[in-house]
């Protein structure tokens, strides 16, 4: 384990922090489903995070490469694969991390920190229509801290930070509010940086939050979810965006050019296929039904 007053993070320290992210994410993976009712009350969250997550992990296994390549490998892995809203979020997160990271072998806590605020940049972007009170929100306020001399100090900052966030999401949407819950997706960010606080050798107590109560929780919005991959340009995906905005909600998008894979909530998943056909060729599509 780093040495709590660690100067900087390297390699082997992000590929333990990852490991430590996924073995939360195992660990929590009922609760965070249990906590999933925005944007779909659907119980999946949970799982979804941490099979993206996983894919990732699988993507670099056998890599040997700098922090930049590993951070970029399992970034890659995890957008070629995301499942769900919150995969595709939690991609994006970590494919903006991996942009911010610069090509040496070390990070320090300044470079860290741009880091997180191009992480939390590219998360943002790729929804659609961004909401407050979810894994964006907490993205933010972690980019927001700025940098110590070391990580034992900077983390100590950024777990506070990240918690209030995360405590604050009941506040910030209806939805967590009637079911008096936080955001599970706020959540996994959270276990994000626990993973990393924990690998630099700090103190980290689980942030303790009460499920969502047992009862039945109407829905009423869009049937199915759908996700698709393409080959395309930048630009492409951006029509392919307009093209859908009216035929769903909860759009996002992970991966970089070329190679795109996206989300949507819909009543007519055929429609939305066929309104991107004319562009490129869909790939990998996957539907399922939503509000079960």
């Amino acid at each position: 384990m780093a040495n709590t007053g660690n100067a900087v993070i390297n390699a082997d320290i992000f590929h333990a922090a990852m490991a430590q992210f996924q073995d939360l994410l195992v660990q929590n993976e009922q609760l965070l489903n249990d906590l999933n009712v925005y944007p779909v009350p659907d119980s999946d969250t949970g799982s979804n995070s941490l099979q993206t997550l996983k894919a990732g992990l699988a993507s670099a296994a056998s890599q040997t490469g700098d922090l930049n390549e590993s951070a970029l490998a399992i970034a890659t892995g995890a957008a070629k694969s995301a499942m769900g809203n919150s995969g595709v979020i939690l991609a994006q997160y970590l494919q903006g991390l991996a942009q911010g990271l610069t090509q040496a072998g070390t990070c320090s806590p300044k470079e860290w920190q741009q880091a997180l605020q191009q992480a939390a940049t590219v998360a943002r972007q790729s929804v659609l229509t961004p909401a407050e009170g979810t894994m964006l929100t907490v993205a933010d306020a972690a980019a927001r801290i700025e940098a110590q001399p070391d990580f034992k100090t900077y983390y100590e900052e950024i777990q506070t930070a990240v918690r209030a966030a995360v405590i604050e999401t009941q506040n910030l949407l209806p939805e967590l509010k009637a079911a008096e819950v936080v955001d599970a997706g706020a959540l996994v960010i959270s276990f994000f940086h626990d993973s990393f606080a924990l690998t630099l050798g700090l103190n980290v107590s689980p942030l303790e939050v009460s499920a969502r109560k047992l009862v039945a929780t109407s829905y009423s919005g869009p049937m199915f979810e759908l996700m698709f991959s393409v080959v395309c340009a930048e630009s492409v995906k951006s029509e392919i965006e307009n093209k859908i905005s009216s035929l769903g909600e909860s759009i996002s998008v992970s991966g970089v050019e070329p190679s795109f894979n996206f989300h949507i909530h819909t009543d007519e998943p055929h429609l939305v296929i066929e309104s991107c056909e004319d562009k490129v060729e869909i790939t990998n599509i996957r539907i399922s039904e939503l509000g079960n």
